[in-house]
């Protein structure tokens, strides 16, 4: 099993080897901090000793665990968690004793056993939210007047069930699917009728609070079975997330065309978020929008054909015609430049990317009568837009 790393490296065609290369010597002459690996006794000794330990479990001559370093030790600067870490060079033994596949593998530890894989974005306040999260009790957490407010914005993705403390089956459906997600968000339940008051909420529902995207959702049909689970899995989509091993599938299955947006480095991937998070959200509907750490999914640029090592890069993938357009690497990665691609792109100015030895003639590209006035890219393929009262695409 993979896990979500970074990588420092220009923003150019050199390979990996040199940015390997490059990470080496900075490593060697830069008095920066580093790992301070705990032995196999060591760790032993400490996983027995308390509650809740996150333990790293990287091989230093590796990229994908030099890549995880600094966010890690700069979560465990910022932090009272307990982050330990282990060479599986030199404790290859120890390693194998937790079935440790990959590296680096982030694994949660509760009273010396391991209890989850991490799976999320390899970024020290993800890290940090994960450790806080899987915490709280099984059952979500009690919310009440005096908490409610730093609840809320406790972490990126915050559930709030507001119920009456007689309502046993809505509690129960809540708590299943908390228990699903637990891993990935935070949830609590508020049983006040006082705190649902002041939050403008009626009893039975769930709230979803997206502090980063300054968004909230409500979900009122606790009575319908099954609807919770897939509110959750929709509702809980950022604008532009990172894509990981937890929502690949889920954000796959919505069969909207995908957004895919590599770049290298932590530091590069949120320049990128900042300068895209308007176009991503103006288009949140009808297009999954993902930021792509191309070492934690080093085959996705080449299924989407795009080349590597250079950096960043942009495709979409229609995923209900299986069709890839790559965004060209001579124009900017901005909101302007994207707007006018994918105007051209549903004007059936591009065709989609073919494969090599692959031959199709894609004689359905572009609208079935030329559109009047301004589209924008909410015309790309595969979704609707209204032209004149008729549906295109």
């Amino acid at each position: 099993m993979d896990a979500v790393k970074t990588m420092s490296r220009t923003r150019s065609s050199s390979s990996w080897s040199l940015s390997l290369l490059l990470w080496i010597a900075m490593a060697v002459v830069a008095p920066a901090r580093a790992w301070d690996h705990f032995t196999p006794q060591d760790l032993e000794q400490a996983l027995a000793g308390g509650e809740f330990a996150l333990v790293a479990f990287v091989s230093n001559d590796e990229p994908k665990s030099a890549s995880l370093e600094p966010e890690w030790l700069a979560a465990a600067a910022e932090s009272t968690e307990r982050l330990l870490s282990v060479d599986c060079v030199l404790a290859a033994e120890t390693c194998a004793r937790y079935d440790i596949a990959s590296y680096p593998s982030v694994v949660l530890f509760y009273s010396g056993k391991p209890v989850s894989l991490y799976r999320g974005a390899r970024q020290a306040s993800a890290l940090l939210n994960f450790a806080a999260r899987r915490k709280q009790p099984a059952i979500p957490e009690a919310v009440d007047a005096g908490s409610i407010t730093a609840f809320k914005v406790a972490d990126e993705i915050v559930f709030i069930a507001f119920l009456d403390p007689q309502d046993h089956a809505s509690a129960t459906e809540f708590s299943e699917v908390a228990a699903r997600y637990r891993d990935e968000f935070l949830f609590g339940t508020a049983k006040d009728v006082s705190v649902a008051e002041a939050e403008g909420v009626k009893a039975p529902a769930v709230v979803c609070y997206k502090p980063a995207d300054g968004h909230s959702a409500t979900f009122s049909s606790l009575d319908s079975t099954g609807k919770l689970d897939a509110w959750v899995q929709e509702t809980s989509r950022p604008v532009l997330g990172d894509l990981t091993l937890w929502n690949r599938q889920r954000l796959l299955d919505r069969g909207w065309p995908m957004v895919y947006l590599f770049a290298p480095t932590e530091s590069e991937r949120q320049e990128l978020r900042q300068t895209l998070y308007k176009f991503a959200k103006s288009y949140y509907d009808s297009l999954t929008s993902v930021m792509v750490d191309p070492l934690e999914f080093p085959d996705l640029m080449g299924q989407m054909g795009l080349g590597a090592n250079v950096f960043p890069a942009g495709a979409v993938h229609q995923l209900s015609k299986d069709r890839i357009y790559r965004y060209p690497r001579d124009k900017p990665l901005d909101s302007r430049g994207i707007q006018q691609w994918g105007l051209d792109v549903y004007q059936g100015r591009i065709k989609p990317w073919t494969p090599p030895g692959v031959t199709t003639t894609y004689e359905d590209l572009g609208p079935t009568r030329v559109a009047t006035g301004r589209v924008s890219l909410r015309s790309l393929p595969g979704m609707k837009i209204k032209i004149s009262g008729h549906d295109e695409l």
